[in-house]
């Protein structure tokens, strides 16, 4: 990694006539700033470039520019942590600044759009707010930051929430950065290739007078360069061509408007003397000095000395310690005194080889997590670029956006967990695929959390305007009760409450282990509603709450189960999903019995349904709509009366679809008549999607964001959805979730 200098150039516009921009005069707006000498120790190699536009007059809002500019900068450089949290730290700041003004202040409301630019080594990290204009020129094109405008662009003080954009991106020797006003925009890219593509800086200068013709503009041209061997100046002024109207810059009018506290002049680095003249020493012309290697040599000797100081430090301690536990002895033992014991010598002796290993492994280790760390930022900043210049090319920015979420679960699994830069890199890239996949984000918050080694199976919503929440705990064979208000939302309990449990006495029967349950409503048949449960045994258990008692259904031909999965009601009937035997078995109401018949045994197909490979199963209760759930991603649903198929997955691609199905797990029909839709949970791509029920059209697409940022959906085991308004409650090992749109 090479260390880059830039030299700036800078153009004041007015009309077509060229201003000049001397010590006593500075293009309003634009900031070259090195770090100071008191910046913060992790931004002491933050180079900081800014271009701020303002609405209104430059003239008139030249001191309020660079008062914001000034804030920005000593905001930035005394502001620890990331590069990218600081600046946004700083942008924030202005934004906030210029909002508070626009609303306690007479004058006229100002609003705006800023590029803030950080050189890092050979790393440019860009952040824009509001509408801007940046062109990065390599030797083989330009890249324009933001590729495109956004559809939506919130400006510089106008609300407290600021839209940020981010870009990263190493550069080469000879890459030429141009900020510029955004009233420019509207000039095509490929128009600024003369003055960005395959040139210097001088050359660069004089094609954008050309370029800019009659307009207006402020421009600062950056010119990226690794030879220090070149006397380059650090500030390149362009000369006006012969007959070129050249007119003195305008000196603002302070204005009493309080503003932010500037540097103080202390701060101020001195100005580097080039070609026996001083370069500009305003405060808001800044230049990047050219490397000090006496400095560099000077800082190398002191690091080493403090090494070797700290070094001589720790062997003194150490020296003192032994001391301490081995006194020094006579040279004649003393006739009572014991013998010398050699325990301790060699267990310190032992030991410090030991201490000394550990501690260089967790340095190295250390360091090898903070170099990937910063790879993962770098990477998954390039990610997000090349997304976003993907055009039109929606499954490649699909596919560098996942490849971005991909690092972000690598650095928070595996290097470190809750670093700021990458949840913030997390969020952009998740909200532009979302936006892309046409995803609702949910917000979630955990419900209730079990105890350790708790497996979650399935969660069930008590029907009507009680309430009331049940889940089921398969791996320690439990059924939960969880009281709440009509909402769902408000717990009447401290906990949920074990109802049913294996080995528990059920009647005449012995409770097994529960397979799979659901909400099983009064009817002709039986006079109260209460929780169905699937017994492995080969009984329908059912707890009624407003009895608060358990009783148990045994089930006919239940000996000729092999692998039942689920259940299901329709018609008060039950139908249960066996896979073993490729069935979906039928059973009639009888009371609160159930019978089978002989002659209608199980659902009838006009064509195999490949019933081995079904997950999940439903059936809607006003006309036996039958849909099947598939692990590998497909999806069936048929007319039971006809056994007809009536749409799969392939219709749901042509119908609003545009990731298919991953690794699904579960599906639920909820609603009632026309406003009925199909829920399915899709852990494989994080989403759950809501289908129409009769013709297969995708309604919508739900993700959700965990307490930590995580995609909770990706470990969804199952779900049940409360409508008007949208609440899904979300099972996932040992945790019951909330998720709800913000």
């Amino acid at each position: 990694m090479s260390d880059l200098q830039a030299v700036t150039g800078q153009l004041y516009i007015v009309d077509g006539v060229m201003q000049t921009v001397d010590v006593t005069s500075a293009v309003p707006g634009i900031l070259v700033q090195p770090p100071p000498n008191r910046a913060h120790r992790s931004r002491s190699h933050d180079f900081l470039f800014a271009h701020l536009t303002l609405s209104g007059n430059a003239e008139e809002t030249a001191v309020l520019a660079q008062d914001l500019l000034d804030l920005i900068s000593q905001k930035f450089y005394s502001t620890s942590g990331s590069l990218t949290a600081a600046l946004r730290s700083a942008m924030m700041a202005a934004n906030q600044t210029l909002l508070q003004r626009n609303l306690t202040s007479k004058e006229a409301v100002r609003e705006g759009g800023l590029t803030c630019i950080v050189l890092r080594q050979d790393e440019l990290f860009t952040l824009q707010a509001g509408e801007t204009l940046a062109l990065l020129g390599h030797n083989f094109g330009i890249e324009r930051l933001p590729p495109r405008q956004p559809d939506h662009i919130t400006p510089l003080g106008r609300t407290s929430g600021l839209d940020i954009r981010y870009a990263h991106h190493r550069l080469q020797s000879g890459d030429l950065l141009l900020l510029a006003d955004p009233r420019l925009s509207h000039l095509p890219t490929d128009d600024f290739n003369e003055a960005l593509v395959d040139t210097d800086i001088e050359s660069g200068l004089d094609a954008l007078i050309d370029i800019v013709a009659d307009e207006s503009a402020r421009l600062l041209m950056i010119e990226f360069n690794d030879d220090s061997l070149l006397d380059l100046p650090d500030v390149v002024t362009p000369r006006p061509r012969e007959g070129q109207l050249v007119a003195p810059t305008p000196q603002p009018r302070r204005s009493p408007e309080a503003a932010p506290t500037p540097a103080a002049p202390s701060e101020r680095r001195p100005q580097p003397v080039r070609d026996g003249r001083p370069a500009p020493a305003k405060d808001n012309i800044r230049t990047l000095p050219a490397i000090d290697r006496q400095q560099v040599e000077h800082t190398a000797r002191r690091a080493g000395s403090q090494a070797a100081l700290g070094l001589s430090t720790f062997t003194a301690w150490l020296a003192e310690l032994l001391t301490r536990l081995r006194p020094p002895r006579p040279a004649q033992p003393l006739p009572d005194e014991e013998p010398t014991s050699l325990a301790w010598p060699v267990a310190i002796a032992v030991l410090i080889p030991i201490l000394i290993a550990v501690v260089v492994s967790g340095v190295y280790l250390e360091r090898g997590r903070v170099q990937r760390l910063s790879e993962i930022r770098a990477e998954m900043s390039q990610l997000i670029s090349l997304a976003d210049g993907a055009g039109e090319d929606a499954l490649q920015a699909r596919q560098y956006y996942t490849d971005a979420l991909t690092l972000a679960v690598e650095a928070e699994t595996e290097v470190r967990p809750g670093d700021e830069t990458v949840a913030q890199l997390r969020a952009i890239a998740r909200e532009r695929l979302d936006v892309l996949d046409d995803v609702t984000r949910l917000s979630a918050r955990p419900f209730f959390e079990f105890s350790e080694g708790t497996a979650l199976t399935h969660v069930v919503l008590r029907d009507g305007f009680n309430g009331g929440i049940f889940i089921l705990d398969k791996g320690n064979g439990l059924v939960y009760e969880y009281e709440t208000d009509d909402t769902y939302l408000n717990p009447l309990t401290l906990e949920p409450q074990a109802r049913v449990f294996n080995g528990q006495a059920v009647g005449t029967q012995v409770a097994g282990s529960v397979i799979d349950m659901f909400w099983r409503p009064a009817g002709n048949a039986v006079s109260r509603d209460g929780l169905a449960m699937l017994d492995s045994s080969g009984a329908l258990l059912t707890y009624q709450p407003n009895l608060d008692s358990t009783f148990a259904v045994p089930l006919d031909l239940a000996s000729e189960w092999q692998a039942p999965i689920a259940v299901a009601t329709f018609d008060e009937r039950l139908y249960i999903l066996d896979i073993g035997a490729q069935l979906i078995w039928k059973y009639f109401p009888n009371g609160d019995d159930f019978t089978a018949n002989a002659d209608d045994r199980a659902i009838a197909f006009t064509e195999d349904p490949d019933l081995e490979q079904v997950i999940d199963f439903d059936i809607f209760s006003q006309d036996g709509g039958l849909v099947l759930l598939y692990r590998d991603g497909r999806i069936r649903y048929y007319d039971t009366r006809s056994g007809r198929l009536e749409w799969d997955e392939s219709d749901l691609l042509t119908n609003g679809l545009q990731t298919a199905l991953v690794a699904p797990t579960s599906v639920e029909i909820v609603g009632r008549g026309l406003n009925a839709s199909i829920f399915i949970a899709d852990p494989g791509s994080g989403r759950i999607v809501q289908v129409s029920r009769p013709i297969g059209q995708v309604l919508a697409q739900y993700r959700a964001t965990g307490p930590n940022g995580e995609e909770l959906f990706s470990q969804i085991t199952d779900f049940a959805i409360a409508e008007t308004p949208l609440r899904v409650f979300v099972t996932t090992g040992q945790t019951l979730y909330l998720a709800v749109q913000e």
